[in-house]
């Protein structure tokens, strides 16, 4: 049954600012179809929506550009889309401070172009950044394949203003970088699936725009060696910004196909490197001289149109609405362990040939599935299962990124929930009383 506002809302929501029901299913998430998609133009719309739907008892997931909806368990409850995106101002960059301000709802790429005219730039990644929105960014905290030198969205968040369940708005931190006022709830927002409060303003410190970028690839006879002289990477002082170990399957998909490369056991190097043009090209020749040094195969130098298209790429994969996986699992370690962790892959038995990702600075492994046998959802339990205990083993933890509904329904996507669930169950009790925000998405099914 679909929703109707009531009178009171008709002021603050315009008529093209609710979605036709026929347009309705465009928003499902794990098999949930909305009963209304509201479109705010205001934050005070956004308020608003928010006081009546807390009033009402009605389960709202706030919505960026739908990049990574699924991410998270199944919700105990979908009434209510807030599509954010109409909420794309710049409210204030002050290139010589380094810091922008700027609705939740403008993506990454119009964000970058904008900063690009004052010479700066946000270190933000995310899949598909043409459509993917601050808000969205911070909500799910994403990131990419320069991780290792940008960190994660909350470590360059300074200030950040949130709309609670109820329509009352709060703000955290600054516009400044100086600004160390109170406690740093930016980071308790950054993550949370908005279940605490729907993001709606967010500032950020910038850097200046890299005069020059390129990327190394080197193939290698196994994830193994590969692993090795990634890991020799990491350890030279002009160690680049980005630096990654892939299967055979997943370069594949990257579109590198380099001579040599063992469809089955090998793996290719890919270092990124960014900054002044000179201290690039050092890099980027030295890096490749190592790879070479370390056995590396058909090792290619790209120029910055070309390393820009493999970041892109890189960055999008296993995100792209045509070419969706069934399931993708991700692995956070200390990055000590990725290395270990690739050593003991191949006694799972993995079904099919899943892609592999590693990124050793940082600390993730990525494991997607795109084929093989029909979902079952006894088998995958027992491979995430198998993978979480390896996870821990090691210092880590795993997430199941995206999987069937089947599976969702037997598993806590985010792992077996920590001793501070239950602090986080309070938190979400303080500020969501009445769970009326994206309830069960986050760990612990909160």
């Amino acid at each position: 049954m679909t929703l109707t506002l009531p009178p009171g809302l008709s002021g603050v929501v315009s008529p093209d600012g609710l979605v036709p029901e026929e347009g309705l299913s465009g928003y499902a998430v794990d098999g949930l179809t909305p009963r209304a998609v509201i479109r705010p133009e205001s934050r005070e719309a956004v308020a608003e929506v928010l006081a009546w739907a807390n009033t009402e008892g009605l389960k709202v997931s706030p919505r960026g550009g739908g990049t990574q909806a699924g991410l998270g368990n199944t919700a105990a409850g979908l009434d209510i889309v807030l599509d954010l995106s109409r909420l794309d101002r710049v409210l204030d960059y002050e290139p010589a401070d380094l810091t922008a301000t700027v609705e939740a709802g403008i993506t990454l790429d119009r964000l970058q172009r904008e900063l690009a005219q004052g010479g700066k730039m946000a270190g933000l990644e995310a899949p598909l950044s043409d459509r993917a929105t601050i808000g969205g960014i911070l909500s799910v905290n994403a990131s990419g394949p320069l991780r290792r030198s940008y960190g994660l969205p909350r470590d360059s968040l300074i200030g950040i203003a949130v709309a609670g369940s109820d329509g009352a708005e709060t703000r955290a931190g600054g516009r400044v970088v100086k600004n160390v006022t109170g406690y740093d709830l930016n980071k308790l927002y950054a993550g949370s699936l908005g279940s605490l409060g729907v993001i709606v303003e967010a500032s950020f410190k910038l850097s200046t725009l890299p005069a020059r970028s390129g990327a190394v690839t080197g193939s290698f006879a196994s994830l193994q060696t590969a692993a090795a002289s990634a890991d020799q990477l990491l350890h030279q002082v002009y160690g680049p910004q980005g630096i990654h170990v892939v299967s055979a399957a997943a370069a594949h998909h990257l579109g590198i196909d380099p001579d040599g490369l063992e469809s089955t056991i090998g793996a290719v190097v890919i270092a990124y490197a960014f900054g002044q043009a000179r201290a690039v090209e050092r890099v980027l020749f030295q890096s490749s001289q190592l790879l070479r040094d370390h056995g590396g195969l058909d090792v290619s130098v790209l120029p910055s149109s070309g390393a820009s298209d493999l970041l892109r790429e890189h960055t999008d994969l296993g995100w792209r609405p045509d070419d969706m996986p069934r399931m993708a699992v991700k692995l956070n370690l200390p990055p000590s362990g990725v290395a270990v962790a690739l050593t003991r892959l191949p006694q799972f038995g993995l079904p099919g040939e899943p892609a592999i990702l590693a990124d050793p600075g940082f600390g993730t492994l990525r494991l997607i599935w795109w084929e093989g046998e029909e979902d079952d959802s006894d088998r995958d339990s027992s491979v995430v299962r198998s993978f979480r205990e390896m996870a821990v083993s090691l210092g880590g933890s795993a997430v199941v990124e995206q999987c069937s509904a089947e599976l969702k329904a037997r598993i806590d996507v985010w792992g077996d929930s920590p001793n501070e669930v239950e602090i986080m169950r309070r938190i979400k009790r303080n500020l969501d009383p009445r769970g009326t925000l994206n309830p069960g998405r986050c760990m612990g099914k909160i």
